[in-house]
């Protein structure tokens, strides 16, 4: 019974050293400035697009997924990585806003193009289209009766690139006076520097402006 005892008492020790092990944090990845892709396609995979169908509807519903894994040969020889979604068939209400989110140390150098049900590009955004949305340098549309997937590509021109921005935090302090309250209100400015990059994370958002309506798939 001791050995047993003490074989329960060893076991629960590790149990509790195990629950109480440090996970070390994963560190931001750095920008990939030089790319080259292997066993790339042609075309992209359309069967594994990722859907931007909420399980509700929702005034704003947000997807997010890296571009790293899937690799497509550029028009002009060169490879580059992308991630595809597909458009929900309830469309009309819908805004979409697609591009890059700001990484601690990177940016996805985003190339966008809207495909229909066959994979031919409908239509695609230049360089002056992109603008900084918050945390996401994107680009905003209204799908098309003929269009049903967003593929999300890099434009190799920005990459290597600096986006320096100013973050300006604003702290509230609130003082008793005896007769109430104050507050004070105090500022601090955090310069921050990334690179645009082959790779990155990519980040779609649908605006429904009518979430009242009844769904057409029931």
């Amino acid at each position: 019974m001791k050995g047993l005892r003490n074989l329960v008492v060893a076991t629960a020790g590790a149990g509790l050293l195990s629950a109480c092990a440090t996970v070390a944090p994963i560190p931001p990845s750095p920008a990939t400035v030089d790319y080259a892709g292997k066993d790339c396609v042609s075309m992209p995979d359309l069967a594994t697009a990722i859907s931007l169908t909420p399980d509700e509807e929702r005034a704003l519903f947000s997807v997010n997924a890296p571009t790293a894994g899937s690799c497509l040969t550029r028009p002009d020889g060169g490879t580059t990585p992308y991630v595809a979604f597909a458009l929900p068939a309830d469309f009309a209400d819908k805004t979409v806003i697609v591009g890059s989110l700001l990484e601690p140390l990177r940016i996805l150098s985003p190339s966008v193009a809207i495909l229909d049900r066959d994979g031919a590009v409908t239509r695609s955004f230049e360089t002056e289209d992109f603008l900084y949305r918050g945390p996401v340098f994107s680009v905003q549309f209204r799908p098309r009766e003929t269009e049903a997937y967003v593929l999300v590509t890099t434009d190799p021109v920005r990459v290597g690139q600096r986006y320096d921005s100013i973050v300006v935090g604003v702290v509230t302090t609130t003082i008793s006076t005896g007769y109430g309250s104050s507050q004070w209100r105090s500022g601090a400015e955090t310069a921050q520097s990334r690179m645009f990059s082959w790779e990155g994370m990519v980040q779609v958002s649908l605006a429904d402006s009518d979430t009242k309506e009844e769904d057409p798939a029931r």
